[in-house]
């Protein structure tokens, strides 16, 4: 049976890590046993990987062809601003939403137009850069919905 692993938890990440790696690929690059891996993604164990094995790890799932850094982007989720008061939250997610609307809609432009480039490498690069703007901005736009209470 599978185990239910909550999004943007460290848990969830390890399994999508493990997903492109393999649990055998994610412990030979934390140089640990797969079952003590697998006990990091149980949310029942109450382990904790360290960050420098989250670091090794999202590292390798990118160079494997992942998309993203889960672990990171768990970690970042978890981040809560509860000391903001309602009004500042408003702010800050009106100023986190149009932010991600420009850098989604350059990000998805600068890829269509890398699709049509006669320097293919130049406008790739554009395209990658203005994908990970994109993903800051989302990040930024998550973490502004998760510290709440609007």
């Amino acid at each position: 049976m599978t185990k239910l692993r909550r999004p943007m938890t460290p848990y969830r990440a390890l399994s999508r890590i493990a997903d492109v790696l393999g649990w055998d690929g994610c412990a030979d690059v934390v140089e640990k046993s797969e079952w003590t891996v697998r006990k990091l993604s149980d949310p029942d164990t109450g382990r904790n990987i360290s960050l420098q094995d989250a670091i090794r790890l999202d590292r390798a799932y990118r160079r494997a062809g992942g998309v993203g850094a889960p672990l990171f982007e768990a970690y970042a989720a978890a981040i809560e601003f509860d000391d903001a008061d309602p009004d500042m939250r408003r702010a800050e997610l009106v100023q986190a939403s149009g932010v991600a609307v420009k850098e989604a809609g350059e990000a998805i432009a600068a890829a269509l137009s890398s699709i049509d480039s006669s320097d293919s490498s130049a406008a790739r690069m554009k395209a990658i850069l203005e994908v990970e703007e994109g993903l800051q901005a989302f990040q930024s736009l998550l973490i502004s919905l998760r510290g709440g209470g609007l």
